[in-house]
């Protein structure tokens, strides 16, 4: 019932007056008042006025507390503000002394001062306030965890804590209804959702829990309902308490549903409005809420009724807008799922902040629609951008709230996605249908981060009508729909358990198994159910046999998990039938079952065969163990695979490697052969505790020591048990034992391979020989073979075989240029890092540990004449800085030529084992002197950096090998700087235009070079060709000449006859083209063309040189070295004439001119362009 307590309060009907007449004042001001500026001031100056007529009561409690709600910091300004200046001040944490923030001067505006005030607020209660949120300092922010503490304070808890209340003394029967601390009086904007207006705490005055059936509340003060979407009822933790409602007839609403009030406990609840979307009509009407009942069983004690806050209406401020739409993460069609599925996506929704303001989420309210319960699901969470957070479930078990402390923040234009997951877990569920739904827009509680205020969610869905089938996708509705609720998930409906597989295991394979022999594999089969766990009372397996010659039943037949675990049995064998008739649970997912048993020893000979089969679909009673349904079972009658009986067997041969080879003296554990041990025809495995070997071959059995056999890295007999006396059975039957350790067993049904290995003595003469093997006089007497659990004696089947011969040699070692060592080239001086040759290692015999490489310059070119730049040309010793040798990106060492030497030798810093018989890279580098006067490396020096020798030790024999290398690399020639050249861009036709060749040719970053000399050729089809010309561009468009040439960028002269077929001319530049570091020069060949008719063509071809040609003296003067001819213009050998500008630009009679060989991008055929019609 509905106990409403009616007090008349003259007080309160004097200040609705002055409330009134306050309003007509303030509202006949000028238009102006429409600036939310303005606006603001008018409000406080009206706020003002309400509060000195009610004597500071209303939003304030005593003169310094208020239920805080709103987001504050730096620039915030408004009633709340104010509220917080005095509560500061009345709390420890004086905002001012004197002046504009101090006690009786509070003002709207949070300043610097305000900030330090808070700051201080805050690490006075740090523990409270900021450990919790992981700070060790003050903000200076009035944000979540702060005004929860301030709330405690204003409503009389302690120093830790929330807002919720706490438990209190009973003190009489029923329960108490007072004022707490009320919101500060402000604006109720348009579209603003949980605009608080009234607190009030209910205390449980009784010993057992209370239920309230809702809170009455009434619309007061100047205002209309419509200017109210709804009302709700919001605990102290921020969340909605039962549904929204609208204002009646009478202008009150019941709020809050039923919910129930905790023995002895004191709660605190805030009564909010949603406003509506437009509040033009309503635009400066001032509305409160009025709590004027409780609903309840119990007595209800207090003054009612209390009001809270006065709120204006506005519909001037623009807040935030979330809009919507179906996120990714939902399922959006229909769905069936299995009991047992986890983690199973219901509903998702994006939300998108518009431009206005940064926004917070703060909770999501989801119901659970359809057929399902709270009991059919369970770890429902609502996931957001990877995070889960846990939801709370109302009473009535249809709603999940999930809350996100301090609010999760959406800036302005981006978006987040939320969907909502759980588990299907419930008993007896299946068919029932599960669906999550959002009712209402406020049901999704975002706050402005400007101004405040909560934002309801605005609907952008397509979706007009919502369904009414039992099953259906998800409908998001659109705005003019408003449909409720605006997000319908899609269903999930729950299945019971279903078997998708059951069926022979391949994994079972056929094999062998013995007779009188417990867990011999008699099948298995594989099983796979879905949704949850199926127990079966009884399963029934046949036997069918073939080749037994008498029906002796198997024993002890029982069923094995892949765990090994025995589930079921062991049973004998009835009729050819295995029954367990106790129950057996099959979990989720795919598992395999192996049924095992004993032969008897008569009545089953060797290559009889065994198969079992069952049929599923006759096992008894299979239940699902959640749903507690009957699980429908079709599967038909399957066989397993074929079991084959068989006695013990193992065959003993020498392996077939290793293969015959050379080993060297002094070799330790050096492997001699290999024996196999075949069991793939046996029924169980094998047991043996020795094995024995002959040794023939002409070496002396004195060499042999140290001798052991291994089972892949374990050595089967160590101590006393390794042979070290060795027996040559080429004079002898006798065998050489090898006794185990421990008796070892081989496993049926695979060969098992063991190795043989023995020391070799470092006085073993070369060519001796050692064969290892088995012969047809071995005994398996001595050394017997028997049943690993049968213990049944089993006759070895033996080949008489050896593994290859070993002939004692020595090792070897041989150092040769690989394929990937570089070709000829030319280097820039001062390079460092380039690759000079590649060697290839190779050791035979036996593993080498490389620990020295010796290099050599013997067999370059080192000129006397290169000394033009001040080298020191004689051994080719100046062109190098330093050598480094590595293997990969392993540094192995490094050399240095000092003096004049052509060698120079790298020790390593750890020796570079070469595994025999494969090939090993050494990659050298070197670093190159530089050209100059002051440098010492020498103008076309051809720098070959080839292996000399080398030093290491043989890893078995221990023996120190030295050797020579070999000579062979291409070697490079060494120049300051260089030319590379390339084709440049023209079109294949047009030749009519007179244009035959672009090229273009790029000095290297390490100087200029010089170009003097360039020869082409020329073939012409059809066209005739005439005043041929080279010009120079210093720019890609050929539109700069370069200067020092003729006019326009002209080199050398015009060939002015005409030509038909071939021709070809020689351009010499004027003075040197210098091209400068790093930089390209363009070069156009033009012509004058005539008879240019269909198939006309001209092939142009800048000629390079198949040879670097020697420079030779002539009488006291030496002239174009590096092209043979005295003199550059004169030459007659060089094509393309360059030089690489070792001091300055060379004169014509300068040693720094080479011709073109090897240049980049110069082939020796030259460099071609086709152009035709």
């Amino acid at each position: 019932m509905s106990k409403a307590l009616a007090t008349k309060n003259v007080a309160a009907v004097v200040l609705a007056f002055a409330m009134i007449v306050g309003i007509a004042f303030a509202f006949a001001t000028p238009a102006k008042a429409d600036v939310l500026s303005d606006l603001q001031a008018q409000v406080q100056a009206l706020l003002a006025q309400i509060s000195s007529l009610q004597g500071g009561s209303g939003a304030v409690v005593g003169a310094s507390c208020t239920t805080f709600t709103q987001n504050l910091k730096a620039g915030s300004s408004g009633g709340e503000v104010m509220a917080l200046q005095k509560f500061l001040n009345s709390h420890g944490a004086q905002v001012s002394a004197s002046g504009a923030g101090s006690p009786g001067n509070e003002t709207s505006y949070f300043g610097p001062a305000t900030k330090a005030a808070v700051i201080k607020f805050q690490n006075a209660y740090a523990s409270d306030i900021l450990a919790p949120v992981g700070l060790t300092a003050g903000t200076g922010n009035w944000f979540a965890s702060t005004r929860a503490k301030a709330n405690l304070l204003c409503a009389g808890g302690g120093t830790t804590g929330g807002t919720t209340g706490g438990v209190v003394v009973p003190t009489g029967p029923g329960i108490t209804v007072s004022a707490a601390a009320q919101p500060a009086n402000s604006l109720a904007p348009k579209k603003a959702i949980r605009v608080p207006f009234t607190n009030i705490t209910l205390t449980n005055n009784t010993g057992a829990a209370v239920t309230i059936t809702g809170v009455t509340v009434q619309r007061t003060g100047l205002a209309a309902d419509a200017a109210f979407a709804s009302v709700v009822l919001i605990d102290s933790n921020g969340l909605q308490i039962g549904n929204t409602q609208t204002w009646n007839s009478n202008h009150t609403a019941i709020i809050g549903g039923t919910f129930t009030l905790a023995a002895g406990s004191s709660m605190q609840y805030t009564v909010a409005g949603n406003m509506a979307t437009d509040e033009t009509a309503y635009a400066g009407q001032v509305a409160s809420i009025a709590v004027t009942g409780v609903n309840t069983s119990v007595a209800v004690n207090g003054s009612l009724p209390i009001t809270g806050a006065s709120q204006t209406i506005n519909n001037s401020l623009v807040i935030g807008i979330v809009s919507n739409g179906v996120s990714a993460f939902d399922p959006n069609s229909a769905a069936s799922k299995q009991i047992g599925s986890t983690g199973v996506k219901f509903s998702g929704v994006r939300f998108t902040a518009d431009s206005t303001e940064d926004v917070k989420l703060y909770s999501i309210r989801w119901r659970v629609n359809g057929s399902a319960s709270a009991g059919d699901i369970s770890n429902v969470v609502t996931v957001i951008s990877g995070t889960t957070y846990p939801t709370t479930i109302s009473a009535d078990g249809r709603y999940y709230t999930a809350t996100f402390a301090g609010g999760l923040l959406v800036t302005k234009g981006n978006s987040i996605d939320a969907y909502v997951q759980g588990d299907l877990s419930g008993s007896n569920s299946s068919g029932r249908i599960v669906q999550f739904d959002i009712d209402k827009t406020s049901d999704v509680y975002f706050v402005g981060q400007t101004y405040g205020y909560g934002i309801k969610v605005t609907l952008a869905g397509s979706c007009t009508a919502l369904s009414t089938a039992s099953t259906h996708t998800t409908c998001l509705s659109d705005a003019a729909s408003a449909l409720q609720p605006w997000l319908q998930g899609s269903t999930v409906t729950i299945l019971a358990g279903t078997v998708t597989m059951i069926q022979n295991a391949s994994s079972i394979a056929s094999q062998n198994i013995a007779v009188n022999v417990p867990n011999q594999t008699l099948g298995g089969f594989t099983t796979n159910f879905a949704g949850e766990p199926v127990t079966v009372s009884g399963m029934t397996f046949r036997i069918a046999s073939v080749g037994t010659t008498s029906v002796n039943e198997i024993t002890s037949v029982s069923l094995v998990d892949s765990n090994g675990a025995v589930i079921a049995g062991p049973v004998d064998a009835v009729g050819s039938v295995v029954t367990y008739s106790n129950s057996i649970t099959f979990p989720v997912g795919a598992s395999t079952y192996t049924l095992k048993g004993k032969i008897p020893s008569t009545g089953w000979p060797t290559n009889s065969t065994v198969v079992l089969s069952t049929t599923p679909s006759g096992w008894t009673t299979p239940t699902g163990q959640t749903s507690g349904n009957t699980v429908t079972i079709s599967t038909a009658v399957f066989t397993m695979n074929t079991m084959t009986v068989k006695a013990g067997y193992i065959a003993i041969s020498a392996g077939t490697s290793p293969a015959s080879q050379n080993v060297v003296a002094g070799g330790q554990s050096i492997l001699m052969g290999k024996v196999q041990l075949d069991t793939t025809a046996s029924g169980e495995d094998m047991r043996m505790s020795s094995l024995g070997l002959r040794m023939s071959g002409n070496g002396a059995v004195a060499n042999l020591s140290g001798c052991a056999l291994f089972n892949g890295a374990t050595q089967l007999n160590t101590g006393s048990n390794v042979v070290n006396s060795v027996t040559n059975s080429s004079y002898s039957t006798a065998y050489n034992t090898f006794t185990f350790d421990d008796a070892q067993v081989f496993p049926k049904g695979v060969v098992t391979t063991l190795s043989l290995k023995c020391n070799l003595s470092s006085t073993a003469s070369s060519s001796q020989t050692y064969i290892w093997g088995v012969g047809a006089d071995y005994s398996t007497t001595v050394f017997p073979a028997t049943g690993s659990v049968s213990g049944n004696n089993v006759a070895a089947t033996v080949s008489a075989t050896v593994s290859g011969t070993m002939t004692v040699s020595t090792g070897g070692v041989t150092v040769t240029v690989d394929s990937s060592s570089p070709s000829y080239t030319v280097r820039s001086a001062g390079t460092t890092g380039i690759i000079a040759g590649v060697y290839k290692v190779r050791a035979t015999n036996e593993d080498f540990n490389l620990a020295k490489l010796g290099l050599t310059l013997a067999s370059g070119i080192y000129g006397a004449t290169s000394t033009g730049a001040g080298g020191s040309p004689s051994s080719g010793a100046g062109d190098l800085v330093t050598a480094y040798l590595y293997n990969g990106a392993t540094l192995l060492g490094t050399a240095t030529f000092t003096g004049t030497s052509q060698t120079a030798t790298s020790t390593f810093t750890s020796s570079l084992l070469i595994p025999r018989d494969t090939d090993t890279l050494i990659t050298v580098k070197v670093d190159l002197a530089g050209i100059g006067m002051s440098s010492s490396g020498g103008i076309g020096n051809l720098v070959t950096v080839d292996s000399l020798n080398y030093e290491g030790t043989g890893v078995a024999s221990g023996v120190t090998l030295r050797g020579n290398g070999s000579t062979g690399v291409a070697g490079f020639r060494l120049f300051k700087s260089y030319p590379t050249l390339a084709l440049d861009t023209l079109g294949s036709t047009g030749v009519g235009d007179g244009r035959l060749m672009h090229f273009k040719v790029t000095a290297n970053s390490a100087g200029p070079v010089s170009i003097y000399n360039m020869h082409f050729t020329f073939a012409t089809t059809t066209a005739t060709i005439s005043n041929v010309q080279l010009f120079g561009f210093s720019d890609s468009a050929y539109s700069s000449p370069i200067s020092g040439q003729g006019d326009g960028g002209q080199i050398g002269i015009t060939y002015t006859g005409y030509f038909t077929s071939t021709a070809d001319a020689v351009f010499t530049a004027r003075t040197p083209v210098v091209v400068p570091a790093g930089g390209t020069y363009y070069f156009e060949v033009r012509t004058s063309i005539t008879g240019v008719t269909s198939g006309a063509s001209v092939i142009t071809k800048l000629l390079g040189d198949t040879t670097y040609t020697p420079g030779f003296a002539q009488a006291n003067s030496i002239s174009g070295y590096n092209v043979g001819s005295s003199t550059v213009a004169a030459t007659t050998t060089g094509n393309f004439i360059w030089s690489g500008n070792s001091t300055t630009t060379p004169a014509t009679t300068d040693v720094d001119w080479s011709n073109g060989y090897s240049l980049p991008g110069l082939p020796s055929g030259g460099l071609i362009m086709t152009r035709g019609n």
